[in-house]
């Protein structure tokens, strides 16, 4: 630990992309906030969060002390962490005409279109974001572990 301070930055460092990664997995709305939530763009903290977790899961792999995170098992689940992070990108163009179409409809009797997005919603977070929440945890817990 570093000398007179209360949390260890290293240690911090290695939970960052589990904190950040935190955030994304949690996007499950009811109907009436899923409405709200769209018109209200999110994607600035959401791009923000996701860029935490590829920098601070880059970091680690480049900056950690010779090959501690190679001796530990940890570098796989970094990179897999990184890769995750940028494949919820990949869902974007599957879900955006489903939000305009959800936008757009001010009467809102959209729920076809609703139910879609929710249905590509729900695979983009099964698919990339809990699995890189889960490479996050793996990851500093095997780096962190005598």
């Amino acid at each position: 630990m570093a000398a007179g301070l209360l949390i260890d930055p290293i240690t911090l460092l290695r939970f960052a992309p589990v904190i950040s990664s935190t955030y994304i997995g949690r996007q499950r709305q009811d109907a009436a906030l899923v409405r709200r939530h769209l018109l209200q763009s999110r994607a600035p903290r959401v791009v923000g969060l996701l860029l935490t977790t590829i920098l601070t899961s880059a970091a680690n792999t480049r900056y950690a002390p010779g090959q501690l995170l190679h001796e530990r098992g940890s570098f796989i689940w970094y990179s897999s962490a990184i890769t995750f992070a940028l494949g919820h990108h990949v869902y974007f163009p599957l879900i955006l005409p489903y939000i305009k179409a959800v936008k757009g409809d001010a009467k809102e009797k959209n729920v076809n279109e609703l139910r879609n997005w929710f249905y590509v919603h729900n695979w983009r977070t099964l698919a990339v974001d809990l699995a890189g929440w889960v490479c996050c945890i793996v990851a500093a817990v095997k780096t962190v572990s005598p």
